[in-house]
């Protein structure tokens, strides 16, 4: 390992044009938001798990909770997002850095460990999934690594639109090596191309809380095999 600062970092906020407040909403025993920092903080060659949200007073209740439970968080710039994130990066020290978003309760964390090897063994600059089609797969357990210097850069030379984005510059100019899940031929019954297991909806709401109702009251630490081979095995 080349880094020992390496931490993730955690894009979440209230304001939801499609499903409001999404991250405080509870599933079984804790709210989404709990369920994506306890997951991923069960990454084995992770730092810290760093909230990052906005200075805007609707997210002063994710800032309360982070607090609550003693969870490192920084807020920035609502429309400005690249910075928000580089600020925080910034503010933590972080030498590498692990994207995910709070719209992920499934995320599996042994994928982190997964593509922090491949990461460093390849001598990245980044490295994000391979898409399938017109999206990433698996969807809902996305997950992106950069160095901080890389996102210095994207800071100092994006343009307007690219800092809507936190990897949208950086995704242009250092994507050379796309992450294979090499999984999809694992499972006859799913297809992949329409697989949606982020929270977006209230349709993606009610099917995420149907998996942790059948998965996690069994096994807390579940992993993505696990939810695709209820996926892939029972009509949901």
């Amino acid at each position: 390992m080349c880094s020992k600062n390496i931490d993730v970092i955690i894009q979440a906020r209230m304001g939801s044009s499609r499903l409001p407040g999404k991250v405080m909403k509870k599933i079984e025993d804790k709210v989404v938001l709990d369920h994506v920092i306890d997951r991923v903080s069960r990454a084995k060659n992770i730092r810290n798990v760093i909230i990052c949200t906005s200075t805007l007073e609707q997210d002063n209740i994710i800032f309360e909770h982070c607090k609550q439970r003693n969870i490192k968080c920084f807020r920035g710039s609502e429309k400005n997002v690249l910075n928000r994130y580089y600020e925080t990066a910034k503010f933590y020290d972080s030498e590498t850095i692990i994207r995910i978003t709070s719209d992920c309760p499934l995320f599996d964390p042994i994928y982190i460990d997964k593509m922090i090897d491949k990461y460093f063994e390849l001598k990245l600059n980044y490295l994000g999934p391979k898409y399938y089609g017109q999206r990433k797969f698996p969807d809902g357990f996305n997950c992106e690594i950069f160095s901080f210097n890389v996102l210095k850069e994207a800071e100092m030379n994006a343009n307007e639109n690219e800092k809507e984005h936190v990897t949208t510059y950086i995704i242009k100019k250092f994507s050379s090596y796309q992450y294979d899940y090499e999984l999809k031929n694992k499972y006859k019954n799913i297809k992949f191309d329409e697989l949606h297991l982020s929270l977006d909806t209230q349709e993606d709401y009610e099917l995420i809380k149907k998996i942790f109702k059948h998965i996690y009251l069994n096994k807390i630490n579940f992993t993505l095999e696990d939810v695709l081979q209820y996926l892939n095995n029972f009509k949901v």
